[in-house]
């Protein structure tokens, strides 16, 4: 009796919410301001409901009103009349997110009228058809431009959480298969600003992942402005410590050899492998990597501070090991190992802009320091 009672609950909800939402799909096309607002307000149960969610009914007229209402807001800002921006931007936003949530719903089985069963495909499988689809394509496609504009708004006020969802949402639009059948789809050149500026707003509230991901679909786009190689490597290399902080070594490895084969050429990638096979693996193994950084980029300064470093070290790990030796002894053991470290070195201090970085600088001088204390001309 409780269990049914239960049930009899569940459905009785479900089934005021959908009769809610029918009352409310009266108004979200009236173009009532008043209305459509009333309809946003009021429908949000339906949202959350397990069962009024599952209907295309829902997210529909949802999404109906918020692009009505958005519509009627923008009218009022043309005709110059006080219009709430922010609250414009987030009409939009949500009315986005409705249609697409409706999209994937909109699915109705052809029914035959005569037999009152469903009519079915040649393979079997039951015909279906859309009723919703067609008008929720065109208002977000002729949308597209609006969303971008809330996207450059929301940059400009440093609103890095909402400018990379409008920037996203816009690209995900513009390059989707319902724009490209419709003409409408975005030009890479477009998609690659809008994929850089949505990668730049999540890098500033350090989802380096996400950052990461729209810097290099960017990139492939053909986008090579604002630094952006410098941004996507330093999106990796937050990551990667991210993984080395939780000392998941052969997940980072991976994750490197995987950007390195896509971006062979990039030197700092090269420096992060070195980096990451230090830790796991020593000085040695991780000296290759970065004398390919040096190699790859000529003028990336931190990578001839690691190779000279790691071979000061090499250097510094024979004299360890040999606490009773003398300057003789120990001279034709590291000098050859110091002087291959003082050119880096030096190139390093070279290609330095930070006058506050002095660690090139400083080991340098302690070669210089150690050959004067051997005898070393």
């Amino acid at each position: 009796m409780i269990l049914l009672g239960a049930a009899a609950i569940m459905a009785f909800g479900a089934s005021a919410q959908m009769s809610l939402v029918k009352d409310l799909a009266k108004k979200a096309g009236s173009g009532n301001p008043q209305a459509m607002m009333e309809v946003l307000q009021n429908i949000e149960p339906a949202l959350t409901n397990p069962e009024s969610a599952k209907d295309v009914l829902t997210w529909y007229t949802a999404g109906k009103a918020a692009f009505g209402l958005y519509d009627e807001l923008y009218k009022m800002k043309l005709m110059q009349q006080p219009v709430d921006d922010n609250m414009m931007n987030e009409v939009l936003t949500n009315a986005y997110a409705f249609y697409m949530e409706a999209l994937p719903l909109d699915s109705i089985v052809e029914m035959d009228k005569k037999t009152g069963m469903p009519k079915l495909n040649g393979d079997g499988t039951k015909k279906v058809k859309t009723k919703y689809s067609k008008e929720i394509i065109g208002s977000l496609t002729s949308h597209m431009g609006d969303i971008a504009n809330a996207g450059n708004v929301y940059l400009q006020n440093s609103d890095w959480e909402k400018a990379a969802d409008a920037f996203g949402n816009y690209a995900d639009i513009a390059s989707s298969d319902f724009a490209i059948k419709n003409g409408v789809a975005a030009a890479d050149s477009t998609l690659s600003q809008v994929r850089f500026f949505q990668g730049y707003s999540q890098y500033q509230i350090k989802k380096f992942a996400e950052a990461y991901e729209n810097f290099t679909k960017a990139r492939k786009l053909g986008y090579v402005e604002n630094n952006i190689v410098d941004f996507q490597t330093s999106s990796l290399a937050n990551m990667v410590q991210g993984m080395l902080d939780n000392k998941e070594y052969d997940k980072a490895n991976n994750f490197i050899d995987n950007a390195l084969k896509s971006d062979p050429m990039n030197g700092t990638l090269h420096d992060i492998k070195g980096f990451t096979t230090e830790l796991v693996d020593g000085i040695d193994a991780a000296l290759p990597f970065y004398i390919k950084a040096t190699e790859v980029d000529p003028n990336y300064a931190n990578a001839f501070f690691d190779v000279g470093r790691c071979l000061y070290l090499q250097a510094q790990k024979i004299i360890d090991d040999n606490p009773t030796a003398t300057n003789k002894d120990l001279v034709p053991k590291v000098k050859p190992i110091y002087d291959k470290a003082i050119p880096f070195l030096q190139k390093a201090v070279e290609l330095n802009t930070n006058p506050d970085d002095k660690k090139a600088k400083n080991v340098l001088d302690d070669i210089l320091y150690k050959f004067e204390v051997m005898g070393v001309k």
